[in-house]
């Protein structure tokens, strides 16, 4: 398969991967913190349809 092919998705799933994102921007906030420049890529690029919710929640390389 061709990694640069994303699935469409729809009008409605982007709202609620966006609504998703905010929620969760909004979760990390009230705990003093806030999402790195990385994260803030991995959120555009699930709700853009990008990548699935498993590799988005994947631990990345030095995390934790």
């Amino acid at each position: 398969m061709d990694k640069n092919h994303h699935p469409q998705i729809s009008d409605a799933e982007r709202r609620r991967r966006e609504e998703a994102v905010k929620y969760a921007r909004s979760s990390v906030g009230l705990e003093g913190f806030q999402l790195s420049k990385a994260d803030e890529k991995r959120a555009r690029r699930f709700i853009n349809g990008e990548i699935d919710l498993t590799e988005f929640v994947k631990c990345r390389d030095g995390a934790g």
